[in-house]
């Protein structure tokens, strides 16, 4: 059997385990790059190159990062000061609490930043009989979301789909790429969660009590003014460098997060406990896996798939928008990551044959893949929010429409802002 049918059905097998979700999504990317190379795809170098990749460099330094904001006690400020700037009203506080949770989300761990805002909202949700907390942390998990697409240092599928153009020798994204369509998605998502949203969520749960793990404790973390100013100044260093790409933007990363630890605002140990591992090696490992397949041929046989089924007489905004929609579902169901490394690599494969900007596609499709928000599994951060006694399919109904309203802004303004062919 040839290197191209055995990686692609490698490849296929690793998907259904990510969906059956049996193993760790890291322990299932890195069995596929080892059956890569255990079967004779490619070399050991091809499947397990991508562990020192740029990109999975930045995403180690940029939760380092994160776990010092939080260490130092920051991020605990910033939630309780916007608590108390609204003064308990529910619709000012959706309105903080997702723009704050929104621009921390740009730089930070999605699911951290809602980690700290959980027990702060359902706290003050047990003390003030008029916030009903799942009024609230819906609308954070949104703000964390979309904030978390809007940056290429927010989220792991914008990581995912950086190293997948740059294995492809393609125009790759910068740090606010994602920032000017992601920000009119972000002011849509603020406005849909104090209209639309805020009534259909009253109207599916309502005062409903369930039987939910509601005893989540902020822990009270000392504030040292010093260290707070310290990674105050290393945070704000670090978005500058990120914008002016004055460093490459792993090496920016890096080197904030050696400074988090020699200034003392995070230990090592902690710092190294801090880092998911699971993204990492799930990153590194998707990583691995895109590039055996591409080496052995398995991404010109899925391309050659996809464009026997499109014809050849497709426009190019047809295939954008069926392309987007591709990730947009696959990401509901499993990993954002996993759904760009099914659809991305086939776009990249025929892009030059059509004339097709790959940037412009790339750019689609990680976004597509960042506001699947209509289920559970779209997210470790949606997941995360169920604690408060969401139900499943509360997702769904609560979030369908905004769903739809934003994958028709992606497919509107990413073509008419970047253009589709080359």
């Amino acid at each position: 059997m040839s290197p191209d049918i055995i990686s692609l059905i490698i490849f296929c097998g690793i998907v259904v385990l990510f969906i059956i979700d049996k193993l760790p999504m890291a322990t299932t990317a890195i069995l596929g790059c080892a059956l890569m190379v255990i079967f004779g795809v490619c070399k050991f170098s091809t499947a397990f190159g991508q562990f020192a990749s740029s990109t999975v460099i930045l995403t180690i330094g940029v939760m380092v990062v994160g776990a010092s904001i939080s260490e130092t006690g920051l991020a605990s400020v910033i939630g309780e000061w916007i608590v108390k700037v609204c003064k308990g009203s529910e619709k000012r506080l959706i309105a903080g609490t997702y723009i704050v949770s929104a621009l921390m989300s740009a730089f930070l761990t999605n699911s951290a930043v809602l980690a700290i805002f959980i027990p702060i909202i359902m706290g003050l949700s047990a003390s003030n009989k008029k916030v009903n907390g799942k009024n609230l942390i819906l609308p954070i998990a949104y703000g964390c979301v979309i904030g978390g697409a809007s940056t290429l240092v927010g989220s792991t599928q914008q990581m995912t789909a950086q190293g997948l153009l740059e294995e492809a020798g393609a125009r790759m994204f910068k740090v606010f790429d994602f920032s000017l369509v992601g920000g009119v998605i972000l002011l849509l998502g603020l406005i849909y969660c104090l209209t639309i949203g805020y009534m259909r969520g009253k109207k599916i749960w309502g005062d409903r009590v369930d039987e939910a793990d509601y005893a989540v404790e902020a822990k009270k973390t000392d504030v040292k003014k010093s260290k707070l100013i310290i990674v105050s100044v290393i945070f704000a260093t670090s978005v500058l460098f990120y914008i002016t790409e004055w460093l490459p933007i792993a090496i920016t990363s890096t080197s904030a997060a050696v400074l988090c630890i020699i200034t003392g605002c995070i230990t090592q140990k902690k710092a190294v406990s801090a880092v998911n591992w699971n993204i990492v090696g799930r990153l590194a490992g998707c990583l691995g896996l895109a590039k055996a397949l591409e080496s052995a041929g398995g991404t010109e046989l899925i391309a050659d798939g996809f464009q026997k089924l499109i014809g050849d007489s497709i426009s190019p905004f047809v295939l954008f928008a069926i392309v987007v929609l591709m990730v947009q579902v696959i990401s509901e169901v499993m990993s954002n990551s996993t759904a760009i490394l099914i659809v991305l690599p086939m776009v990249l494969t025929i892009a030059p044959m059509h004339g097709l900007n790959p940037y412009t596609f790339a750019l689609g499709i990680t976004l597509g893949s960042g506001i699947a928000l209509s289920s559970p599994l779209a997210s470790s951060t949606l997941g995360m929010s169920m604690v408060i006694g969401y139900r499943f399919n509360d997702y769904f109904r609560y979030s369908i429409f905004f769903d739809i309203l934003a994958y028709l802004t992606i497919i509107t303004l990413v073509p008419l802002l970047y253009g589709l062919t080359i």
